[in-house]
C-alpha cells in the first residue's frame, strides 16, 4: 500500500486497520494451523 500524502489524520486510521488485518490475518494462520 503506498500513501500520496502522509496525512495526519489518515495516518492513524491505516494503522489502525493495518492493525486489525495483520492480527486477523495471524489469528487466522493460528486457527487453521
Amino acid at each position: 500500500m503506498q500513501e500520496p500524502k502522509p496525512d495526519p489524520k489518515m495516518s492513524g486510521r491505516i494503522a489502525m486497520i493495518a492493525l486489525i488485518v495483520a492480527f486477523g490475518i495471524v489469528g487466522v494462520m493460528i486457527w487453521i494451523a
